[in-house]
């Protein structure tokens, strides 16, 4: 590295790079897809007319991860290839976050950062999934970047990076707007320094805007954003903010039940409300402030709009937003602050310091561990339930499935069994109807019926706790069961993670 005349902090940023990037690729196929990843992978495999419609119709996300991934998948379709553009997206954001967090504070911070994003179990887990959620962060990651070097310098590469990044995450999220009003708040309060880029910026973003407004366009035509099919998401509930603040420095694969864990997380939100308290005139120098003042509203700002909008408010078509997944750009500027925090305390209270980074250390490496190793953590396990019916259907027998099983039969390729869709009906009695007239037909005599029940983890923070119990509920409850169990006989069950497996014999 001294031959090449790097400075030293490169020296750790490559190391930090590598880590990042074989946490990120480790074990990368060794969970099956869940039901979203299967969605996106299928509708990225098609012609890019009858992409555009899906995802307009869909409506729940913008097109623009969608057409990288039809793209990507000239690559391979196998769960590999799938994450990897995910994976390639993580490391590109950890790489981003030194010069960004260098810029805000110190080199060292911008070590801290990266390397804190590098084993964030959060980050680390959305890095091996098939959706946008690196990406999306990434590109907020370089939005924000370009706003940084804006109030230092008023170029015009800059501001060219600046909306370049932000119009690309506009069409990755639609949760970029918050994060512009962040910005927009950043910029008013700081007017007296900044006036004159107070004014540019608004006509940047009107621009950026007026190139996004096509596609609003293109959904309004459709109808607007009343028929997104987001209503399972649950309403916020004030105890949620700590949970994203627990998730986002330790993970949702840590066991949020310990007692110790949760300790750590308290100290987490000490951290930031320590940090809060500098932001306040003449704790930190001027200039030092503006940039830090940036990033505490990029985190903070964002996080609490979302969840005013989530509370169970009684208005009609109200509906929330409330994910800590959705809530992934925010995430780059939550490390800083823990960064800078740390810094603060190590430099007043060495001793504390280093207690503080040990524990989080080691905590964060147990949750990437139970990421990794430990099966109760995992993604919903479609595909052992696919192998098992792949390796035991017999001739004659039937699949009965819902519509929303096809994307994940499709990607896994079950052809030995033929499938029957059981639709949504409204009550029992349309159920006994239905599957009377509908399955004796098609059963031939020694077939088997087999059936899948899936319950995804819809928890707010994917804590795992608690998933079982909703999915063997949805067992109980499920009318299709309760009428086989009345006319087959059950020849065997096996639950999965998220996925209820049985098969009837006999009548």
């Amino acid at each position: 590295m001294k031959s090449l005349g790097w400075p030293g902090h490169y020296r750790w940023l490559l190391p930090i790079l590598l880590l990042a990037f074989l946490l990120r690729t480790a074990y990368l196929d060794a969970q099956s897809l869940w039901y979203d990843e299967a969605f996106y992978a299928t509708v990225s495999s098609v012609d890019l007319p009858s992409l555009l419609d899906v995802v307009l119709d869909v409506r729940v996300h913008p097109p623009l991860y969608f057409l990288i991934l039809h793209f990507w998948l000239g690559l391979g379709q196998s769960e590999f290839v799938l994450r990897t553009l995910s994976a390639f997206a993580g490391v590109l954001t950890v790489a981003g976050m030194f010069p960004l967090a260098t810029r805000i504070g110190t080199k060292r911070l911008g070590i801290i950062s990266a390397f804190g994003l590098a084993i964030s179990p959060f980050h680390i887990w959305y890095s091996q999934e098939v959706k946008m959620l690196t990406l999306i962060t990434f590109l907020v990651l370089l939005s924000n970047y370009f706003l940084v070097r804006l109030l230092r310098e008023d170029k015009v590469g800059n501001w060219l990076g600046y909306g370049i990044f932000t119009l690309l995450a506009f069409y990755t999220h639609y949760l970029t707007f918050f994060v512009v009003v962040a910005q927009m708040t950043c910029l008013t309060l700081l007017r007296k320094q900044h006036r004159a880029l107070l004014g540019k910026w608004l006509l940047c973003v009107v621009i950026v805007g007026l190139l996004f407004a096509p596609w609003l366009l293109a959904i309004l035509l459709r109808g607007g954003f009343s028929q997104t099919p987001i209503s399972w998401i649950p309403a916020a509930q004030p105890e949620d903010l700590f949970w994203t603040l627990y998730v986002f420095g330790l993970g949702s694969t840590s066991d949020n039940g310990h007692l110790f864990n949760t300790v750590s997380g308290l100290l987490l939100v000490a951290i930031l409300a320590h940090v809060s308290f500098q932001l306040l005139p003449g704790k930190v120098m001027a200039k030092e402030r503006s940039e830090l003042l940036l990033v505490w509203l990029w985190h903070f700002l964002p996080l609490v709009l979302i969840f005013l909008i989530s509370v169970d408010w009684p208005l009609p078509q109200k509906r929330s937003i409330y994910m800590d997944r959705y809530l992934i750009p925010l995430l780059p500027a939550y490390l800083i602050l823990i960064g800078y925090g740390i810094m603060h305390l190590y430099a007043r209270k060495k001793v504390l310091g280093i207690v503080t980074t040990t524990a989080l250390l080691i905590l964060n490496g147990a949750s990437v561990y139970s990421l990794f190793l430990d099966q109760s953590y995992h993604r919903d396990q479609w595909r052992q339930a696919i192998t098992e019916i792949r390796e035991n259907a017999r001739s004659g027998g039937i699949l009965l499935v819902r519509p929303h099983h096809y994307v994940v039969l499709y990607y896994y390729d079950l052809r030995e069994i033929p499938w029957h869709t059981v639709p949504y009906l409204e009550s029992k009695e349309e159920y006994e109807t239905f599957l009377d007239s509908e399955i004796p037909p098609r059963l031939s005599e020694g077939g088997r019926l087999w059936t899948m029940i899936v319950c995804e983890n819809a928890d707010t923070h994917r804590f795992v706790q608690g998933a079982r119990r909703r999915l063997m509920e949805k067992v109980e409850n499920d009318e299709t069961r309760a009428w086989l169990l009345e006319n087959y006989q059950l020849v065997e069950d096996r639950v999965y993670i998220g996925v209820y497996l049985a098969s009837y014999g006999g009548s």
